[in-house]
């Protein structure tokens, strides 16, 4: 495995952010983005989380850091792909078609595959086990801690993110469109494709120790980000989407914490 791949890791201290949506604000979603209020309950009460320090990958994992996992592993590759070989044209966009179950794995053959290798994440001491983020902690690195709606703040903005309304019809290269990074800096928080968690679909508010970041429990999987398909309201921070580990499609992919 060649660390040279790997993408950026960002340092998130530890802290309290707002995550969700206030009650106050769903009837405003639902006239703004369709449904109605109820649509938009799973997104409510916000709540304050605190959250230790954790590192988040600046942009998701690429066609080309899954491919030596795929080579090594014999896993099935993504259904676009040549063989065990991503498209030349895709190396740096983001892997799709890859279940939870399958995500969870390469973080595993990651971790196993660097142990050895000295790479250095600020903020955070070695040895480092590669992991999906929880929900939690991908909301905090794409809003920050003010509770904006977008990484970039409260507007929506057609050019800072690969969604519907960029007309491109199809998945980006990672981190093309710097304008729209995060607070903490990480891109490609809203639209591009949608990211798996570790976290299992559950009400709020999000607790971290009562079983939902559990990775043997069964039941749904949280999505984050919305992808380029979807309209901006499915690109907002504080939006959820779910669906059971097993399935596999050309919207979702996936980004590594530490």
């Amino acid at each position: 495995m060649n660390a040279d791949l790997l993408p950026i890791f960002l340092h998130v201290p530890a802290g309290i952010f707002r995550m969700g949506t206030s009650e106050r604000d769903l009837s405003a979603l639902a006239r703004r983005y369709g449904g109605t209020r109820e649509s938009y309950r799973e997104e409510a009460p916000q709540h304050e989380v605190a959250l230790p320090a954790f590192a988040l990958a600046a942009t998701p994992v690429t066609n080309a850091l899954y491919a030596p996992f795929v080579r090594a592993t014999g896993i099935t590759p993504p259904l676009h792909w040549r063989g065990t070989l991503p498209p030349v044209a895709l190396h740096d966009h983001p892997v799709v078609d890859i279940n939870w179950h399958e995500a969870v794995a390469f973080c595993q053959w990651l971790t196993a595959s660097l142990h050895q290798t000295p790479i250095v994440v600020p903020g955070l001491a070695a040895p480092y086990h590669f992991r999906l983020p929880s929900e939690a902690e991908w909301e905090r690195s794409a809003r920050g801690t003010d509770g904006r709606r977008f990484p970039w703040g409260d507007e929506f903005r057609a050019e800072l993110a690969n969604t519907r309304e960029s007309n491109l019809g199809s998945s980006s290269v990672v981190g093309s469109r710097p304008e729209g990074i995060s607070p903490i800096g990480a891109h490609d928080m809203a639209g591009n494709v949608w990211e798996w968690t570790a976290s299992l679909d559950a009400l709020y508010p999000y607790q971290r120790h009562d079983g939902r970041e559990d990775p043997t429990r069964e039941g749904r999987r949280i999505m984050r980000g919305g992808c380029y398909v979807n309209p901006q309201g499915y690109a907002r921070c504080a939006c959820r989407f779910r669906l059971a580990p097993t399935v596999r499609n050309e919207f979702t992919g996936f980004r590594l914490a530490i």
